[in-house]
C-alpha cells in the first residue's frame, strides 16, 4: 500500500486563527440574501428549479471564490518573494453530478471534476522559479486545498507569460477540455512556462513537479497523459 504523505506538517493553533462569520436570509424561491461585515449580496438559483435567476448560484459563488482566492494568494506570495506581476487571470471550469443535490443518487453533491487555469503575467522567465512559485501558491492557497482535501479530481493549470490579455485563462481552460472558444483572446504572447498540479504531481525522481518551457497553452510533457485523462473525466 502507498502511504499517503500528509501536505502539511504543522497543525493550526488557536492564537493565530481569524473567525469569518456571514448570516443568510431566506426570500423565497430558493434565494437567500446573505449578509458579510459591511456588504451584502444575493444567492439564487434558476427559475428551472424553482428559483428567480436573479443571482449566481452557490456552487458558482464557490466558483468564483476558488478563482479569487488563488488571485490573492498569488499576490501576496509574489510580494513575499518579490516577483513581479503585470497581470493575473484566472477560469474555473467545474463538473457537478446534479443527483446528488436532487437526491436522486447517492454520489457526492458537490463538484466531483474541476479545472483551473491560471494565467500570470511576469517579467520572470527562469523555469525552476515559476515551478516553485506555482507549487508555493498552490500549497497555501485555501481554495485549493479545500478542493483537494474534499475528493474533488482538481486540476490546477499555469502559464507564465510576460502579460495577460483579456479571456487567455477562458481559452486556455475551454481548448484543454475539448470544449468551444467563443471569447479568443488577441495578443496573447507565448507563455515562458506552462504546468499542471505544481504542489502535486512529482517528476520520476520524486523532485519537482514536470513542466514545458515556451509550450503555447498546453501542459507540460509529462502532465500530457495524466491531463487528458482528468478532461475526459470532465467531459463524461
Amino acid at each position: 500500500m502507498t502511504r499517503v504523505q500528509p501536505r502539511f506538517t504543522e497543525t493550526p493553533v488557536d492564537s493565530e486563527s481569524k473567525t469569518l462569520r456571514a448570516a443568510g436570509t431566506w426570500t423565497g424561491r430558493q434565494q437567500t440574501r446573505v449578509a458579510i461585515r459591511g456588504f451584502a449580496f444575493t444567492v439564487d438559483e434558476p427559475e428551472a428549479i424553482g428559483g428567480r435567476d436573479e443571482a449566481p448560484t452557490p456552487m458558482e459563488y464557490l466558483a468564483g471564490a476558488v478563482d479569487a482566492c488563488i488571485t490573492v494568494t498569488i499576490d501576496q506570495a509574489a510580494a513575499r518573494r518579490g516577483l513581479g506581476l503585470t497581470g493575473i487571470s484566472t477560469y474555473s471550469l467545474a463538473r457537478q453530478d446534479r443527483r446528488g443535490l436532487a437526491g436522486t443518487a447517492d454520489v457526492q453533491p458537490y463538484f466531483h471534476a474541476y479545472r483551473l487555469q491560471v494565467c500570470v503575467g511576469t517579467p520572470e522567465t527562469d523555469p525552476a522559479v515559476l515551478r516553485d512559485f506555482a507549487a508555493a501558491v498552490e500549497h497555501s492557497c485555501p481554495a485549493v486545498n479545500l478542493l483537494r482535501d474534499a475528493n474533488v479530481d482538481l486540476t490546477v493549470a499555469w502559464s507564465f507569460a510576460a502579460r495577460t490579455v483579456a479571456h487567455d485563462a477562458e481559452a486556455a481552460c475551454n481548448l484543454a477540455l475539448g470544449y468551444p472558444v467563443p471569447n479568443a483572446p488577441v495578443g496573447a504572447p507565448e507563455p515562458v512556462f506552462t504546468c499542471e498540479d505544481a504542489d502535486v504531481r512529482r517528476g520520476p525522481d520524486g523532485g519537482a513537479p514536470a513542466g514545458r518551457a515556451g509550450a503555447p497553452g498546453t501542459a507540460g510533457a509529462a502532465d500530457a497523459g495524466t491531463a487528458g485523462a482528468a478532461d475526459a473525466r470532465v467531459r463524461a
